[in-house]
């Protein structure tokens, strides 16, 4: 006699078979993301999820199996034939998840595991109390060990295989179909024999309980799967706020936000704060990163942008994770402290712009001197009588403009002390020099025309005016700046020849002429005394800080 399985149970069953494939192979994905004691714990528990399943499926069946009798179940080989199964799959499990395992051995496990969900039918057909005798064709019986072998080898192959979520779902139906036609091809080969003297029982079908172990079922697998995920979660958040960086979720359009921990932190949000108030700035960065996406082919490409909140600079980072509809949008990502970086990037960039300033400058400059240089070569040449004097000349006319310049070198190009210049200039007849003055600054420019003239002033005045004699001796005066920013140097000469005015202007005499009226802005007057040489200069200044300076007498004033 054939017994009857009602189709209710039979998709029960093969349901119970597919989500206890789908959640064991969920599981095995914190397998392969664990370590140690952690792996052990997500491997037993991923066992336990298919063996269980299996088990359930085959409970749930045999709910629906109804052979004509009463029928009773052996509660200790119902429970040994549930051992059996995780017992089974946590062994083979272990096993497949090993990366070393050789394919002879991968062979193995799934044999093993094969046999021990065939045993685990069978102990629980076992199980079965009933009038009737229960015998078994041999071909099913081999045929739906077969059928067990071959669905354990499968699921041991995508143990060591990482699924994409639509090639998990196929997985996990054929794995589930597979499980569930092991069942029914053993039964198919179930012969129910009924002695006469039986008591038949009419049809009854304990459709509650089944119902109701599916449902048992389907809440414990959901809450594994829930609870694997809440802990690779809760792993993800662990491992960014180990790297110092914050995690955020916007849904769209209702603008809910969830935020980590340290992404509060980032954001200065208080326990006592809105959140969606306050993440306002973050909630709008997200809207335009999902039209940015929306407007593009590949909306998952990651956005990055920046946000100041108070003192601190954050880099924003996200991307669309969730997307049913156009006005239905989760965006994700990270908050990234980049303060320093960003203090840093603003000084280069500062530091760039002040390199080109420099550069502009030193290229503006270069062309003065250069410019400057020509002048004095050809006016040199023109009152040069022969080689060598022109080269004398030019070359303390050069060494003058540079002693100038490395004045103003040494303040950054931004000023030089004119008694600085007359000292430099002076320096080697120190003890024959008064240099009285306020302290005056003067811009590069006028440095370098009033180095020249300092210098113009000093050999001429070694050559042929009160430094030729030992007796001689040289007076620099300057005064304050008038209100109009009008200054008035006075060089004068005591002790030396009798001074004679040239019947014509000579290369010094021009040179001051042309410096005091170009860059300083004033005019020059001469007079030839016969005490000696009085030098009188009228020039311009810019607006600088002046501070009075000590007068000495027969020596020049000390500079600070």
């Amino acid at each position: 006699m054939h017994h009857s399985h009602d189709v209710i149970f039979i998709a029960m069953s093969v349901g119970v078979a597919i989500l206890a494939s789908w959640t064991s192979l969920g599981l095995l994905e914190r397998v392969r993301e664990s370590l140690q004691i952690r792996r052990l714990f997500w491997l037993v528990a991923t066992g336990l999820c298919m063996g269980g399943g299996i088990w359930t499926m085959h409970f749930v069946a045999m709910l629906g199996f109804q052979p004509g009798v009463a029928v009773t179940y052996d509660m200790a080989l119902t429970i040994l034939s549930f051992l059996l199964a995780a017992a089974g799959t946590c062994g083979a499990f272990w096993a497949a998840a090993n990366s070393e395992l050789s394919r002879r051995n991968l062979l193995i496990a799934g044999a093993a595991m094969g046999a021990s969900i065939a045993l685990m039918h069978y102990v629980g057909m076992a199980a079965v109390q009933t009038e009737a005798r229960l015998t078994y064709n041999p071909v099913y019986v081999a045929l739906s060990v077969l059928v067990a072998i071959l669905a354990s080898l499968v699921a041991l192959l995508l143990v060591r295989k990482q699924l994409e979520p639509m090639q998990r779902l196929m997985a996990a139906i054929l794995l589930g179909l597979a499980v569930t036609a092991m069942h029914y091809t053993g039964m198919a080969g179930l012969t129910v024999s009924i002695p006469v003297d039986a008591v038949h029982s009419p049809p009854h079908q304990p459709l509650f309980l089944a119902i109701a172990t599916t449902v048992v079922a389907v809440v414990l697998l959901g809450t594994t799967l829930a609870t694997a995920h809440l802990d690779r979660r809760l792993r993800f958040l662990s491992v960014l706020n180990a790297g110092d960086i914050g995690y955020w979720e916007v849904q769209l359009p209702g603008r809910q936000v969830w935020l980590s921990d340290y992404a509060r932190k980032l954001l200065q949000i208080d326990d006592n704060d809105q959140i969606d108030e306050a993440a306002r700035p973050l909630t709008e960065v997200a809207i335009a990163m999902a039209k940015k996406s929306l407007r593009e082919p590949q909306s998952t490409v990651r956005r990055e942008t920046e946000i100041q909140v108070g003192q601190r600079w954050l880099s924003v980072r996200g991307r669309m994770v969730h997307h049913r509809r156009e006005h239905h949008i989760k965006m994700a990502g990270v908050l990234l402290d980049i303060t320093e970086g960003h203090k840093v990037r603003t000084a280069l960039e500062v530091s760039d712009q002040r390199q080109k300033l420099l550069l502009n400058e030193l290229n503006h400059r270069l062309k003065n001197n250069f410019a400057s240089i020509q002048s004095i070569a050809a006016l040199t040449a023109r009152g040069s009588p022969d080689l060598p004097t022109f080269i004398e000349t030019f070359q303390s006319r050069l060494l003058a403009l540079s002693n100038t310049q490395t004045l103003l070198t040494n303040t950054g190009w931004e000023s030089a002390d004119i008694a600085a210049i007359f000292q430099q200039e002076l320096h080697p007849y120190t003890e024959r020099a008064v240099i009285q003055g306020p302290t005056l600054l003067l811009d590069p420019k006028r440095a370098l025309s009033m180095g020249l003239i300092a210098h113009e002033l000093t050999t001429n005045a070694a050559k042929h005016g009160a430094l030729k004699q030992s007796e001689g001796s040289i007076h620099v005066r300057w005064t304050h700046p008038s209100p109009e920013g009008l200054v008035r140097l006075e060089w004068l000469e005591t002790g030396g020849p009798v001074v004679q005015a040239p019947k014509g202007k000579g290369f010094g005499s021009r040179l001051i002429q042309s410096s005091i009226e170009g860059p300083l802005g004033g005019t020059a007057q001469i007079d030839y005394l016969p005490t000696g040489l009085r030098v009188t200069l009228n020039f311009t200044t810019q607006d600088m800080p002046l501070a009075t300076t000590k007068k000495g007498a027969g020596k020049p004033t000390p500079r600070s």
